[in-house]
């Protein structure tokens, strides 16, 4: 029956005896040594689930590319003339050809190094030399134990190799020595509001359901492959084995795409749209100077929740005087919706129109946020320029998305376009007025909405800003994509930290690089590029899957915030990278911490030393305070309305949730009394 089927003889008794052909196990013990690699940390912590998907990804990747560079080994040493006649001829011709490739792609990795700015086509070397150095060592490995098929003791044998190539990968990580990015050297905690842990126990549990998943994939492949290279030798000729490699593209290219799409399903799982309404948002701001408010352009049934947040939380300008002890103004902001409008041109439009209505314009300081994926503009950064400004200000915003930044990627050509359509009516607007009477024009954009303020001058240089006559910028947690910065950053090394520069921008590699800058050299800097050295973001990017970066480099001349004695793997650094990037921003309401994505600590004194507003120490002190306390009143009063909100069998669950919640970021027990004085707290 096997002849008949075109299974042949040999390939029948595999089936029955073990299931997979030599290159089948080779991806095996690829993907096996490739899960124990996959368990080195990385900039953050992560959670067993976390760890699960790396390793999972990190099986199917080594199985993929092990299975599919073996057959073309396979191919290759099947027609080597003393490989033609019995099983031994052919075990000796594939050991052969395996050692030799194993030999050779060695040989490329060390005559072509990695170096920093290197070219693509000199990464690509370099990986297919790795590639087909683990392809040969790995079918090295898979042929010894193809040598003992039918022997007593092969399925356990199969077993213990398995075993043994996740163990030796997961000693390559260097356990108890690596350390992630975030666990800065000499410190003994983390930069992370919420660390995360691997639970060993568990870890191992999903390890062997890994193995136990990627054996089953590795069967599911082998007949697969077979068919289709059956399917091929039918269409084109031959024999099965000659198609065999078209098999395990196809099969590769099959995973692959399940891989991918397993990803992009968890991500949307984890992440929402920001359209939902807050309770604490809800009723429209009774102050003119705010857009939604008395005689505003923009309906406020027309705002997202992004929106509705930054435009509600507005500081009044009898808080402002209580906490700087100085007279205030009662602050300008206003926000363009998503929904407000069809076009760019008509949101640029129509908030060109609110500052218009509002005076903007004739504030002593104007600024423009670029908000992130979701239109999110930060509290704190908003929030310290009305303070330091004493109410003098005028804010505005337009959005481009309500997705998350992640989500977002794909419309930073749209979103730029349409904030350069709003910063050319600003511009026409401020040259119509005498120089004297012009603001200070500043801009603040924070993750995406860094990537798409600065690729307005891509191309123009340090010479961009200048053009549209801006005074300032801060830009925080720049996505790596961001071509603007590369071209400021030029041809500089991640080695050493760099000096102020150039003209008046300054590009630290860390806060500890700027914090370690002199006053007197950042009183020069006039646009900031502010970043943490274990954020995710600013390293993020597609090369990472196939070319080693610069903060993976050697362990002794990594930036700051890189993980210590970690390597770089291909595919798997990325989607380790991408996790982090799910976990890169998790800020307790009230506490501001460095580290990931998350900048709420710095802010303030980024915004008060590169804006140069000036403020006592004193009130500065005062200022970051008030600070803290909004963050937490705001957003226990979001979840307290909410709780309320909810039908009476379940309220009192939501509300002990609440309080539960809050004691747990205050420290200190939380009663309901403690919950109705913050929620009533004025702001």
């Amino acid at each position: 029956m096997g002849t008949i089927l075109g299974i042949g003889e040999e390939r029948r008794q595999r089936l029955y005896s073990g299931g997979l052909d030599v290159s089948s196990r080779t991806g095996f013990l690829l993907g096996a040594f490739y899960t124990g690699l996959s368990y080195q940390p990385n900039l953050l912590s992560r959670g067993t689930r976390d760890q699960a998907i790396i390793s999972g990804v990190a099986a199917s990747v080594g199985y993929g590319w092990g299975a599919t560079a073996h057959s073309f080994l396979r191919s290759t040493a099947d027609r080597i003339p003393a490989s033609q006649g019995s099983r031994t001829g052919r075990i000796s011709s594939g050991l052969a050809v395996d050692a030799i490739a194993a030999a050779a792609g060695f040989a490329v990795t060390r005559a072509v190094p990695p170096r920093e700015h290197e070219s693509s086509k000199r990464a690509l070397v370099r990986l297919a030399g790795v590639g087909l150095c683990a392809a040969g060592a790995a079918g090295l490995g898979a042929d010894g134990l193809d040598s003992m098929r039918g022997r007593p003791g092969f399925r356990a044998l199969s077993l213990l190799s398995a075993a043994g190539a996740v163990a030796a990968g997961y000693a390559l990580t260097r356990p108890g020595t690596a350390t992630r990015g975030s666990m800065a050297p000499g410190q003994e905690v983390a930069h992370e509001n919420v660390v995360r842990e691997v639970s060993i126990p568990k870890a191992l549990v999903s390890s062997a359901a890994v193995t136990a998943a990627l054996m089953g994939v590795a069967r599911g492949e082998t007949m697969l492959s077979g068919a289709v290279a059956r399917g091929a030798a039918r269409v084109l000729g031959g024999e099965p084995s000659d198609h065999r490699a078209i098999g395990r593209l196809g099969a590769t290219g099959a995973l692959a795409g399940i891989g991918w799409g397993a990803v992009t399903a968890a991500n949307l799982l984890l992440t929402k749209a920001g359209v939902g309404a807050d309770l604490a948002h809800a009723q429209p701001p009774d102050l003119a100077e705010v857009t939604g408010g008395p005689g505003s352009l923009i309906p406020w049934e027309d705002q997202t929740r992004e929106s509705r947040r930054w435009l509600s939380m507005v500081l009044r300008k009898d808080t402002i005087a209580d906490v700087v002890g100085e007279p205030a103004q009662q602050p300008i902001r206003v926000y363009s919706s998503l929904e407000c409008a069809e076009t760019p041109q008509q949101r640029a439009d129509l908030l060109l129109a609110e500052i218009d209505r509002t005076h903007a314009l004739e504030r002593s300081v104007f600024a423009l946020f670029s908000p992130t994926g979701s239109g999110y503009v930060n509290y704190v950064a908003s929030e310290t320029l009305e303070y330091l400004t004493r109410g003098d200000c005028a804010s505005a915003c337009i959005q481009y998305s309500v997705l998350p930044s992640a989500l977002s990627l794909t419309k930073v050509g749209y979103a730029t376009h349409q904030t350069r359509l709003l910063v050319n009516g600003i511009v026409e607007r401020l040259m119509a007025m005498p120089v004297d009477k012009r603001p200070q024009f500043y801009l603040f954009g924070e993750s995406l909405g860094s990537q798409v303020s600065e690729e307005m001058f891509r191309g123009q240089g340090t010479t961009g800003p200048n053009g549209i006559g801006l005074d300032a910028a801060l830009w925080i947690g720049t996505p790596a994509a961001t071509a603007f910065r590369d071209e400021l950053w030029g041809t500089r090394t991640v080695t050493e930290a760099p000096e102020p520069g150039p003209g008046e921008f300054y590009l630290p590699r860390a806060i500890r690089d700027w914090k370690a800058t002199s006053k007197e050299r950042l009183a020069d800097v006039r646009f900031l590029l502010l970043q943490n050295g274990d954020d995710p973001v600013p390293k993020f990017g597609a090369p990472l899957a196939w070319k080693r970066p610069a903060w993976l480099g050697p362990t002794s001349t990594r930036p700051p915030g890189s993980p210590l004695h970690t390597r770089w793997l291909p595919v798997v650094s990325f989607v380790t990278t991408f996790i982090d990037l799910q976990n890169a921003l998790v800020p307790t309401p009230g506490i501001f911490q460095e580290g990931g994505h998350d900048y709420r600590r710095e802010i303030p004194e980024a915004v008060r030393t590169t804006f140069r507003l000036d403020i006592g120490e004193d009130q500065m002190t005062r200022v970051q305070e008030a600070l803290r306390k909004r963050e937490l009143v705001w957003e226990v009063r979001r979840r307290w309305v909410k709780a309320e909100a909810e039908p009476t069998p379940k309220r009192a669950e939501a509300e002990a949730k609440v309080q539960e919640n809050v004691a747990t970021w205050t420290g200190r027990e939380t009663g309901r009394s403690d919950i109705e004085d913050l929620v009533n707290s004025t702001l």
